[in-house]
């Protein structure tokens, strides 16, 4: 029988976290404090992020074979994906579902704002670096068959068609993004280009087995729609070391810019005065660069450990003797100076970065601080926070290719 609203369990998916952040845990900020300084510790910070091509190659190749059934530290079933330096792990998990939802029919659902039955969890390790990355999904039951009582018991029977569904949805994607990236001139836009994957996942009704199916539900369909922006970050990893892989005789600069204060920060590119853009964050509307904050679930539950929120770019030089320049803002929601940025990799000669404050036009701070001075790594205060701008290479090669990392981090001002 196919797929009905009589016989389909339907989720829809809500954001917990603000998209694919970092766990901000010891590890993490120490990478970052070394990489700041720029130079070769902050190209090691860039080699673990490119290796991941490997990953991303393998998962286009092996689709069907790519994760295994695993277990977490609570003995909580999840899939696992592992190849060369990163893992990716998915969790589906009912935590302490509500006593009000423990017997949940149809009739208790309120279509416009449906219970939450679960989270789902979608997490990536570099095993070079040690830095964790989590996205996490509320579970929100919009339909169920009109037989169903929902219980924590049946629950259980939806865990492994949601890993089916959710690994439809990173199969779809990493195609999506690779095939994106090996072009000549990649201009990727995440959030259009998540749109075909999540739709794709979201036609797809998983089979059940087990006690739910003589309970009168047969499939379980999830709606994506909803989340498309959060999940377009997990096609931005592979795309940034993608691009990096298949443009390797091209002059190449990866930009990643950390939050690691309590303010919520807008960035915008106010002039690109040579080369062009390959990838750009997936926030491009609001161009919000969220607050480290603790993820809390549908329950209220707090995280033990922050999330940090990054904005990823990559640009590449026009032609074949063409240069990199820009300007970009950082502009904070509590009031305080916005921050400008410079950087200027030219085809012949040294690169320069800047960041401070100016009033003037982009052009004229482009060309005030475009001027090679020899510094790997810049730190101004703006009124409540401080942002570091660095560079990996003043000039020359790294391992035979012209790829240069800038990292920004922007951090509470200490006294």
């Amino acid at each position: 029988m196919p797929p009905t609203d009589d016989n389909t369990v339907q989720f829809t998916l809500k954001p917990v976290t603000n998209g694919l952040g970092h766990i901000a845990d010891d590890t993490y900020t120490a990478a970052l404090d070394s990489a700041s300084q720029g130079g070769d510790d902050l190209q090691e910070w860039f080699d673990s992020t490119n290796q991941t091509a490997d990953f991303w190659n393998w998962m286009y190749e092996n689709p069907d074979d790519a994760f295994a059934p695993g277990q977490d530290p609570e003995g909580n079933p999840i899939q696992m994906a592992s190849n060369g330096n990163l893992d990716m792990r998915n969790g589906v998990f009912s935590r302490n579902l509500p006593d009000e939802l423990d017997g949940l029919t149809d009739a208790d659902i309120n279509r416009d704002d449906p219970p939450i039955a679960g989270i789902g969890t979608i997490q990536t390790r570099n095993t070079t670096s040690k830095v964790s990355q989590t996205l996490t999904l509320s579970l929100g039951v919009a339909g169920l068959p009109p037989s169903l009582v929902l219980t924590k018991a049946l629950f259980g029977d939806l865990i492994q068609p949601a890993y089916k569904n959710f690994r439809t949805y990173i199969n779809k994607s990493t195609k999506a993004f690779k095939e994106a990236s090996e072009v000549e001139s990649p201009d990727i836009d995440p959030q259009e280009l998540a749109e075909e994957p999540a739709a794709d996942a979201s036609a797809e009704a998983e089979e059940l087995s087990g006690e739910i199916v003589e309970e009168g539900a047969e499939y379980l369909a999830i709606e994506w729609g909803s989340v498309v922006g959060e999940v377009a970050g997990v096609g931005v990893i592979a795309a940034l070391p993608l691009i990096f892989q298949f443009l390797g005789e091209k002059l190449i600069n990866s930009v990643s810019i950390h939050n690691l204060t309590d303010i919520d920060f807008s960035w915008d590119i106010l002039l690109q005065k040579h080369g062009e853009t390959t990838v750009m964050p997936k926030d491009q509307v609001n161009r919000k660069l969220p607050k480290m904050d603790y993820n809390t679930d549908s329950w209220g539950d707090h995280t033990t450990v922050k999330v940090a929120y990054d904005a990823e770019f990559q640009f590449i030089n026009s032609s074949d003797l063409g240069s990199i320049g820009y300007v970009l803002s950082l502009t904070p929601s509590n009031g305080s100076p916005e921050a400008k940025a410079v950087v200027s990799i030219p085809w012949a000669g040294k690169n320069t970065i800047w960041v401070g404050q100016s009033d003037d036009d982009p052009d004229k701070i482009y060309g005030d601080h475009s001027s090679p001075d020899d510094r790997l790594s810049v730190t101004a205060d703006f009124g409540t926070y401080t942002v570091t701008w660095a560079i990996s290479k003043l000039q020359g090669q790294t391992g035979g290719q012209y790829f240069y990392g800038i990292l920004g981090t922007i951090k509470p001002k200490t006294s």
